[in-house]
């Protein structure tokens, strides 16, 4: 505890004066962050060339001057156009890693951390990186078998600096959020909440690793993916090796037609596998810059770096498809409702001025001509009317959103008038098709009937304690005589209720006795009577369980 409060102490220090040196002492003064410091600490102000830039270029020179965790702190902003000036994005778009290269002995560290021989393993080890980041170094070296690898080394100490920062950030947040509504409104505090998840995974190589495994399983047997192998018997936590993945950026279009290749054939290949990534695996790439799609000259795609990935589990994944299927039919009113269930928090002070904007937003989108779309455009001002009503929403969505304005600048680059939101249509085909298909009808099914189930199991109770105090002339002293209409019609709706479930259970029992028949007709692999049975029978309990949720009056 002690150690982590003389890191945090540095690095206040260090925060001060990379704040006074580019202006923004009236931040540390209602901040407060002076009195954190030494007694005797004291600074020279900033200088008169940083005062002539504009606040947005120092905000960024800033970033870059505090390190690794605040740089990629704007880096996760940088596509919040939502939330920032214009002039603050362009700016958070130049930012930049600028870390000296570690000199470090490469073997030694791998005989330490790893507990082996190098030469054991490797046949040579390049002693220079030949790339090198805020978190890590990556240098290239080839095995005893022949195979080329790159190994990605963690730089010393990094974790300790980055968690310093995030004690600093997190007591910043707080600060701004109190002194300003600005910042409670973009909800700063879970924003800095889901950045400190997401940076620790990313210094975490073995949550790294079991994502390159988890990524490698769900495209097995996929020809137009080349899947990086990785050698867990040579990794650690601060250590991993994988395959040298030879290949050109996918928006080097020069390169892919040296091979032979067209450029627009990749960018169609590269669109559906991150598609297939987000509405069928539920698990992505988080980060598809162009650096991190590679091209090889068999014409298959490498994705790399697994460090920060996106994940939905199963009922995200449904909530999502139903969002993108009532986004494309433009139905705002269902829209609305998704959200709802999606959101983490919601404080929505006018619902019908919401569903308002949203059509207006649906009738911008229908007078633009498909070239002309702009989705990075189009998903900002989406994300202006959820910060309007306050709308959060869970840090995959937001992932999500970053992961497809890469992937259609990509897309752009190689293919000009690639429109994004078409080449979504066959995917909300294939999931309603998924939707109708046996096995989901089945379990479908089985959830309506558990949910029958268990209002069936209350609705004896319910009436007998109805019955229970007209007999004892409880509701006779509590209503007055119109009352008694009211309770006959709660009488009544508890007995259509119990016809509706019992019709209902029928019908879904006798049409899975149908599913077994052989000779019966059928389509999509459904005997038709069943498939009729099926849906009348999930119809029925639809309205039973509006019915069963909605209050009586």
């Amino acid at each position: 505890m002690m150690l982590n409060q003389k890191r945090k102490l540095k690095r206040t220090v260090s925060l001060v004066r990379i704040l006074v040196k580019y202006g923004f002492e009236e931040l540390l003064i209602r901040s407060n962050i002076k009195s954190l410091l030494p007694s005797d600490y004291n600074d020279d102000g900033a200088a008169q060339e940083q005062l002539s830039l504009s606040v947005y270029e120092r905000i960024r020179m800033a970033l870059e001057e505090l390190g690794p965790t605040y740089v990629k702190f704007g880096q996760a902003f940088s596509s919040r156009e939502d939330l920032l000036p214009k002039e603050m994005i362009i700016e958070l778009q130049k930012l930049q890693d600028k870390v000296e290269v570690e000199a470090l002995d490469v073997k030694e560290r791998i005989e330490t951390e790893l507990g082996i021989d190098p030469d054991d393993y490797f046949e040579s080890v390049d002693p220079e990186p030949f790339a090198s980041a805020s978190i890590s170094q990556v240098y290239k070296a080839r095995l005893k078998d022949g195979a080329l690898v790159v190994l990605k080394i963690k730089r010393t100490g990094i974790r300790e600096v980055v968690a310093s920062d995030m004690l600093i950030m997190k007591d910043v947040a707080k600060l701004l959020t109190s002194y300003s509504d600005l910042f409670r409104k973009i909800n700063l505090n879970e924003v800095l909440a889901a950045f400190e998840k997401s940076i620790f995974q990313e210094l975490s190589f073995l949550n790294e690793l079991a994502n390159m495994e988890k990524f490698a399983r769900n495209f097995k047997g996929v020809k137009s993916i080349h899947l990086i192998k990785a050698y867990p018997e040579l990794s650690n936590d601060n250590i991993l090796c994988m395959e040298f993945a030879d290949g050109v950026k996918i928006t080097d279009q020069e390169a892919i037609v040296s091979f032979g290749l067209d450029p627009s054939a990749i960018a169609s290949s590269g669109l559906d596998l991150y598609l297939v990534q987000v509405l069928e695996h539920g698990f992505f790439h988080a980060d598809p810059h162009p650096g991190n799609l590679l091209v090889l000259k068999n014409g298959k795609i490498a994705f790399i770096d697994f460090g920060s990935m996106g994940s939905m589990v199963a009922g995200e994944k449904e909530l999502l498809e139903d969002f993108i299927s009532h986004f494309i039919e433009q139905d705002a009113r269902r829209l609305i409702a998704i959200i709802k269930k999606m959101a983490i928090r919601f404080n929505i002070s006018d619902e019908k001025r919401l569903e308002k904007d949203i059509h207006l937003f649906f009738n911008l989108l229908n007078s633009t001509s498909l070239q002309e779309i702009d989705v990075k455009e189009i998903l900002s001002r989406f994300s202006a009317i959820l910060n309007e009503n306050e709308i959060l929403m869970p840090d995959h969505l937001y992932l999500l959103v970053r992961g497809i304005v890469l992937i259609e600048g990509i897309g752009r680059a190689l293919i000009p008038d690639l429109n994004i939101i078409e080449s979504l249509k066959p995917y909300i085909v294939k999931i309603a098709i998924r939707k109708l298909s046996p096995e989901n009808l089945k379990i479908s099914g089985m959830k309506l009937l558990r949910t029958v189930t268990e209002a069936l199991k209350t609705m004896p109770d319910d009436v007998h304690s109805v019955i229970s105090k007209l007999n004892g002339g409880e509701l006779k002293i509590i209503q007055e005589i119109e009352g008694l209409s009211l309770i006959k019609k709660l009488i009544s709706r508890l007995m259509n209720r119990l016809v509706v479930a019992v019709l209902m259970s029928g019908l879904f029992i006798g049409s899975a006795i149908l599913v077994m028949a052989d000779k019966a007709p059928r389509f999509n692999g459904i005997p038709v009577l069943a498939l009729f049975g099926f849906l009348i029978s999930m119809v029925l309990g639809i309205v039973l369980f509006i019915s069963w949720m909605t209050k009586d009056k």
